[in-house]
């Protein structure tokens, strides 16, 4: 079943995600860890807030931002390198090699996404908005995950989060546009759905409750660009068509060092010629 919701500008900030629930999802539903084994967990982003602008393009960001973030046995970079075999996927949108992890980057992943998903449109020429399906296909089709699940229970978010960042699809009220002074996310349930918004989620305090997102919109929103619900707000979201994707991002190769001298490319290739021969 996929639902539309309407690409909205509110002042400077901008909505795009829509819905979409394909019913093959539920064959690869995130399992659930037991309630003794969730912690508190603040996963490091290494890439700044980005600015999707003008642009529904929240869906490449989110992807972005987990793209640019630690995971389990995972150190996040500022970039992410392309095979040749993932920018023969890409539709054109990317070559091989190595590219920053920038709102550029964002666009380009959000494009790939309205190529994907199945809202009709895509961008260029028509922002349409994408989905969080969408965009977990693109990062599969890029080779920077092997797979993605599911979260359909809260209690499989959490669990989730034990490993690494999520992306969550969530509407968006017209109160959500302000946060708190500490950053909360204001969540009026009588004040309207402006749109839909796809974010990364990445830190979870598990004393307090609290679901810290990076958003899309620069550093004037919230604080120096975070917000972060409630338990209950955030469940109330996501109970109303919202949607958890929890993308199996593939770690970054490890380069082979570049030797200095000559001498020490003897020395590195004749300990590999003794450790071949078992020496």
């Amino acid at each position: 079943m996929t639902i539309h919701h309407i690409t909205e500008q509110c002042g400077p900030f901008r909505l795009g995600r829509h819905v979409e629930h394909d019913p093959r999802s539920l064959d690869y539903a995130h399992g659930v860890l037991p309630q003794s084994a969730i912690k508190t967990v603040e996963w490091t982003r290494r890439i700044p807030i980005l600015d999707q602008g003008d642009l529904g393009s929240c869906t490449g960001n989110a992807g972005t931002g987990v793209l640019g973030t630690d995971s389990a046995g995972r150190t996040a970079s500022t970039t992410v390198t392309i095979s040749a075999a993932g920018a023969a996927a890409s539709h054109g949108l990317f070559t091989a090699g190595v590219h920053a992890l920038d709102e550029t980057f964002a666009v380009a992943l959000y494009s790939l996404a309205t190529i994907l998903d199945g809202v009709s449109g895509q961008y260029p020429p028509t922002d349409t908005g994408s989905t969080g399906l969408g965009v977990a296909k693109a990062l599969k089709s890029l080779g920077l995950a092997s797979g993605y699940t599911h979260a359909f229970l809260f209690a499989a978010l959490n669990s989730a989060l034990q490993t690494g960042p999520v992306l969550i699809g969530i509407p968006w009220l017209t109160s959500m546009f302000d946060t708190a002074t500490d950053g909360r996310i204001l969540v009026d349930r009588s004040s309207g759905i402006a749109g839909g918004h796809e974010l990364e989620l990445s830190k979870y305090d598990a004393s307090t409750g609290e679901y810290w997102v990076p958003n899309s919109w620069n550093t004037s929103w919230g604080s120096a660009g975070w917000g972060y619900f409630t338990a209950a707000d955030l469940a109330w979201l996501l109970s109303q068509q919202g949607d958890v994707t929890v993308p199996a991002l593939t770690a970054a190769p490890t380069p082979t060092p570049t030797p200095a001298d000559p001498d020490l490319a003897m020395a590195l290739a004749a300990r590999s010629w003794l450790n071949a021969k078992g020496l």
